[in-house]
């Protein structure tokens, strides 16, 4: 038996209210994470009147997982270890002519962000696709918009308010070291960090920033990341990479410098609060 093919996912902002696109079926979703780390999951939800408690591990190339119904006795016993890893929305069924489509409507915290995901049956309808104008950014490759990533830092923040960035790190004589580098003007130390790039996600941009800037090679672990806001009012979405190479040559070499400190020594070396606090957050996951 031929297996079906899985269906192609993409997401998209809500711009307005789609006139000719009659919502049904609403339902009530509220999610929490119970744990979240290292690539691995366990959360509950409750759907109406339906509960599932559900484990992924999204440390691979793909994400593999399982779900399974539970009471909700069982349900509210877990609720209360999803304390600060929580989100609401009210979920609405669609239709875009033979598409499915799914929009979400966030409440509390995350109010009043409105999501689209629409099902392709295949490549080919995906490419076709004419979004109609109510679907703004698609964000389909946008971490932040994951749902387990806004649980637990929040709605993203505007277009352009953003950067992403690279905490690249070594351990020396056992002990974690920070490399930092030198901002374009040469007066402070930073990590180096970008803008989301057209047709490339987060973490590539941040590797991409990690070469350019600082000449650095290394591994990067999508789950060992964090966000803030600066003292400048801007986000920060930052990863961490394990240095693997320091090239010796590389784009930013002429205006920057780069230097590995001990991370007490970073630490002192960053004057940004909100950043600082952000880097103590991934020192604890990378010691673990």
């Amino acid at each position: 038996m031929t297996k079906a093919a899985t269906p192609i996912r993409r997401k998209f902002l809500l711009t307005a209210a789609p006139l000719k696109t009659p919502l049904s079926r609403v339902v009530e979703i509220e999610q929490g994470y119970v744990v979240r780390e290292r690539g691995q999951e366990l959360r509950v939800r409750r759907e109406g009147r339906r509960y599932y408690l559900s484990a992924r591990d999204r440390s691979g190339r793909s994400v593999t997982g399982q779900e399974i119904k539970i009471t909700k006795g069982h349900f509210e016993k877990l609720w209360p270890f999803t304390k600060g890893q929580r989100i609401t929305r009210l979920r609405h069924a669609m239709k875009f002519g033979r598409l499915r489509m799914k929009l979400d409507e966030f409440t509390g915290e995350h109010a009043p962000l409105r999501l689209v995901e629409v099902f392709f049956p295949d490549a080919a309808a995906s490419k076709a696709f004419k979004k109609p104008d109510y679907l703004g950014e698609e964000v389909t490759h946008r971490e932040e918009y994951q749902t387990a990533e806004m649980a637990i830092h929040g709605a993203p923040e505007p277009s352009g308010m953003c950067q992403l960035g690279i905490l690249p790190y070594a351990f020396i004589d056992r002990k974690l070291h920070l490399l930092l580098i030198t901002s374009s003007s040469g007066n402070r130390w930073i990590f180096p960090k970008g803008r989301q790039e057209p047709d490339m996600t987060p973490h590539e941009v941040a590797v991409m920033e990690a070469v350019e800037e600082a000449g650095v090679l290394g591994t990067l672990r999508q789950d060992l990341r964090t966000r803030c806001q600066m003292a400048d009012g801007r986000f920060l979405q930052l990863y961490a990479m394990k240095i693997s190479k320091l090239l010796k040559s590389w784009p930013e070499e002429n205006v920057r410098r780069r230097r590995l400190f001990p991370f007490r020594d970073a630490l002192e070396m960053i004057g940004d609060p909100g950043l600082a606090k952000a880097v103590r957050r991934l020192a604890v996951a990378i010691n673990k």
